[in-house]
């Protein structure tokens, strides 16, 4: 079997390399395309050269398949990403088409751990929170992974004259995923909600929470939803009370026995009920059943 997939791919490769050598572009991208779904080894070195060099001539859908088709193999080779650069990637990230946009994100979120702390400081600032939903989740992925970069990153930090630029990145990074905290997506909301909700994030004690949430979680740029998602974060740890699943009534309201209450008609009188307590009123009742000024109404 082994044999027989090596004879498979010599042959492809053979195939491709003729469409290469006609300069029929479109139809060696199709190829390309549709061979690594089920062969993702085809995307050798020498494809790949030759996607990269074609990657800023394409557009459209020949892009975006361009695209798909390095996903598969991007981490096997290396200086892949000052390639990527050079052939237009960052200008990818805020394309106006969001389905190309979708996939260089893909592309950039398995080449993270690859890249070196500069590279990825300029990524995030190219960055959008903007977009359609899956330009917002992936973009996303890509900040939650480097927010956990740069944490560790500053924690260890040894050489001062990078320090400057990590805590730039790292309050860059902070924003933007508060940012994401307000986005229209519900699943955005919560996934962004979740990440900053884990105790490696945000202390599992109130008080110590309640620090957190004032010194790191606020941001201008987030000012007017601060009040929301901090209040947000301090009822988060409700949901760890033993009774938070417990019903507030034992009994559904259709099935409780009401009692009732007298009501004063007389609009001198009508706030004087509420002060007297429902015992009082009850014992005033039996001793004086007549009352012009009392009605009973059943709730």
């Amino acid at each position: 079997k082994g044999q027989s997939n090596e004879r498979l791919l010599e042959q492809l490769s053979f195939i491709l390399k003729w469409h290469s050598g006609q300069t029929i572009q479109d139809t060696y991208v199709t190829c390309i395309y549709s061979l690594q779904k089920h062969y993702p080894a085809i995307v050798d070195k020498t494809v790949m050269n030759k996607l990269m060099f074609g990657l800023k001539k394409l557009y459209g859908d020949f892009k975006m398949e361009y695209l798909e088709a390095m996903i598969a193999n991007i981490t096997e080779f290396d200086s892949t990403y000052l390639e990527l650069k050079a052939a237009g990637i960052l200008d990818i990230l805020i394309h106006k088409d969001f389905s190309i946009r979708s996939v260089a994100l893909r592309l950039l979120h398995k080449l993270l751990p690859k890249l070196t702390h500069e590279q990825l400081f300029e990524i995030a600032q190219i960055l959008s929170v903007d977009g359609s939903n899956e330009c917002q989740y992936w973009t996303l992925e890509i900040y939650k992974w480097m927010y956990d970069y740069i944490t560790q990153h500053i924690t260890n930090e040894v050489n001062i004259s990078l320090k400057s630029m990590s805590e730039k990145f790292y309050h860059h990074v902070r924003e933007q995923l508060l940012q994401l905290l307000s986005s229209k997506n519900e699943y955005i909301r919560v996934n962004c909600r979740n990440f900053w909700c884990d105790p490696k994030r945000l202390s599992i004690l109130s008080h110590h929470r309640l620090i957190t949430l004032v010194d790191q979680l606020y941001s201008i740029k987030t000012e007017n939803e601060y009040l929301n998602y901090c209040t947000n974060f301090l009822l988060e740890r409700t949901t760890h009370n033993p009774d938070y699943n417990r019903f507030i009534f034992e009994n559904p309201l259709d099935k409780c026995i009401f009692q009732e209450f007298p009501l004063v008609c007389n609009w001198r009188q009508q706030h004087h009920t509420y002060m007297i307590p429902l015992f009082t009123l009850q014992s005033q009742t039996t001793n004086d059943p007549i009352n012009t000024n009392i009605m009973a109404m059943d709730p």
